[in-house]
């Protein structure tokens, strides 16, 4: 199955079985979303897929209202770069609801993020560290290693309002749920491990999201071309960062992010590792913009071969 098929279905079992709601802009029928994720859904749910002006303030105050009514309430961000238009509405607002008074939100922001497709400066942006450490509000980030869909029920589920990251790239993907090339996956407590079968690992390399991929590639080489053994934990949900400490199994520990790596989730992540003996750097987007040109972009964006080249060049530490 698909990554957008699995989020359709699951956005189709929630109007089923729980009479969710999807707000955002163009999501109707015959446009189905920027990213076409409810593309024929409200042909069959008129009322439950309800597109909203342009106004991602405003209708993410109609979504906390409504799951303050009880209903289950999904909202599409049309791109993640305006997520900081939700930021009122749901710090002080929807988080403080949970927090203060243990009021189950079933509200869902879902945000197509990252970069990789020349989309430009304000269009390609990974914010999600924005709302981390905010309480009351889970973070988590869907990957094309597990069943987005499965998450996504998951996240609504907890009655804590969540921000949802889907990485843009990934929306294409066929899923990738059983064990493909001398890898294997194993699936415990939000972390997908995925290893060299049979080799002792040297490396983790610990990521999230739609650069999870690259950190795959990366792993690749290191083991075929330069018999170096990495595993790479993929984690989803961003607020719990103790999770990863019973999951790292090497000393050596290279954390990457799609965004920005400074004041960022791997800074907090490294920490975790560091007070455990682990040596940890982490990589990140460059302290930049992201432009729209290929080649400009690439300059800015974490890469595979940046990957490889960081790891030869600390081994043996």
């Amino acid at each position: 199955m698909k990554y957008i098929l699995s989020l359709r279905q699951a956005i189709d079992d929630l109007i089923k079985e729980k009479n969710a709601y999807v707000l955002g802009e163009d999501i109707q029928d015959p446009y189905g979303g920027a990213f076409k994720v409810t593309k024929g859904l409200s042909g069959s749910y008129p009322e439950n897929i309800i597109a909203t002006p342009m106004s991602e303030q405003g209708f993410t105050a109609l979504g906390v209202g409504m799951a303050l009514m009880g209903d289950y309430v999904i909202e599409e961000i049309m791109f993640g770069d305006f997520l900081t238009l939700t930021a009122d509405q749901m710090i002080n607002h929807a988080a403080k609801f949970y927090g203060l008074y243990g009021q189950k939100l079933h509200l869902i922001l879902r945000i197509p993020s990252g970069a990789y497709r020349g989309y430009g400066a304000t269009h390609s942006q990974s914010l999600e560290k924005l709302f981390l450490g905010i309480p009351g509000i889970r973070v988590v980030a869907a990957n094309a290693y597990s069943d987005p869909g499965l998450l996504l029920k998951q996240a609504i589920g907890s009655g804590k309002p969540t921000v949802f990251v889907e990485n843009k790239m990934d929306y294409p993907k066929e899923l990738i749920l059983e064990g493909f090339d001398i890898f294997c996956r194993e699936e415990r407590k939000g972390i997908v491990r995925i290893s060299v079968l049979d080799e002792t690992p040297q490396w983790t390399i610990v990521t999230y999201g739609g650069v999870s991929g690259l950190c795959v590639e990366a792993a690749r080489q290191l083991f075929y071309e330069e018999e170096i053994a990495a595993d790479i934990q993929i984690v989803s949900d961003l607020s719990h960062y103790g999770l990863i400490r019973d999951a790292v199994r090497t000393d050596n520990v290279l954390i990457v992010e799609e965004g920005a790596k400074d004041f960022g989730w791997g800074c907090q992540a490294a920490c975790a590792l560091a007070e455990d003996g682990k040596h940890v750097q982490c990589m990140g987007a460059a302290d930049s913009f992201i432009p729209a040109a290929k080649s400009a972009e690439r300059s800015v964006l974490v890469q595979p071969e940046d990957i490889v080249s960081y790891i030869l060049e600390k081994e043996p530490l």
